[in-house]
C-alpha cells in the first residue's frame, strides 16, 4: 500500500472558476487531515462582523485592532474559532511547525481583555471533508496545495493574502486554470 499523502499545515487554494462556489477565490489553512477527513479555515475571506461585537456579547472591552471576523467556512458557522500562534494551550488543535485552533472560552476572553500574548484571527465556522473527499478533490485539480509558512495570515491582511502569497510562489496562484488533464513531462 502507497504511503498516504496528508496536506496537515499547507493552505489550499480552490482553482475552480465558477464564481457561484462557496470557495470559489479561497484560501485554506488545513489544521487536520487523516485517513478519517480533513478540517481547515478560510482565511482569506472576511465577513461584515468586527471583534467588537464579538467582545461586547461577552460583557468584555474591545481590543484597539477591531478586526474582522474570518469567513472561516460553511460548517458550524456560529461557533467561534481563534486560530493562533501560542503553543503553551492545552485545549488547541495544535499543528507542528503551524498554527493552532480553539474555541476555548478562555482564549476568547484573554483576547477581549487584553491578555493574549501571541498573533490570532477569530473566525466563524469551518471547512470539513469527509473520509476520502479532500484527496479526491485534490487528485481533480480543483484545490492547488501550497507549502508557505502559516504566519503569513498574521502579517497581513486577509484580502491581501492572495497577492503575497502569489508574490512568494513566483506565480499568480489565483490565475491557475483547474483542469482534469494531467500534463507529464
Amino acid at each position: 500500500m502507497a504511503d498516504e499523502i496528508y496536506f496537515v499545515n499547507k493552505f489550499i487554494f480552490f482553482q475552480e472558476r465558477n464564481k457561484n462556489d462557496y470557495f470559489y477565490n479561497s484560501l485554506i489553512y488545513i489544521f487536520e487531515h487523516d485517513k478519517n477527513g480533513a478540517l481547515g479555515i478560510v482565511v482569506n475571506k472576511v465577513i461584515p462582523i468586527k471583534e467588537t461585537k464579538i467582545f461586547e456579547t461577552l460583557d468584555l472591552p474591545s481590543n484597539e485592532e477591531n478586526k474582522h471576523l474570518l469567513n472561516g467556512g460553511p460548517v458550524d458557522i456560529n461557533k467561534l474559532f481563534v486560530i493562533h500562534d501560542q503553543k503553551n494551550i492545552e485545549s488547541s488543535l495544535t499543528v507542528k511547525d503551524g498554527l493552532n485552533l480553539t474555541t476555548d472560552i478562555d482564549v476568547i476572553k484573554s483576547i477581549g481583555n487584553g491578555f493574549f500574548k501571541g498573533n490570532y484571527k477569530l473566525a466563524l465556522g469551518y471547512c470539513g471533508w469527509g473520509s476520502g473527499q479532500l484527496d479526491y478533490e485534490v487528485s481533480r485539480n480543483s484545490w492547488l496545495i501550497l507549502n508557505i509558512n502559516p504566519g503569513v495570515i498574521f502579517d497581513n491582511k486577509a484580502k491581501e493574502l492572495i497577492t503575497i502569497i502569489s508574490k512568494q510562489v513566483g506565480y499568480d496562484i489565483d490565475k491557475i486554470q483547474n483542469s482534469e488533464i494531467i500534463t507529464k513531462h
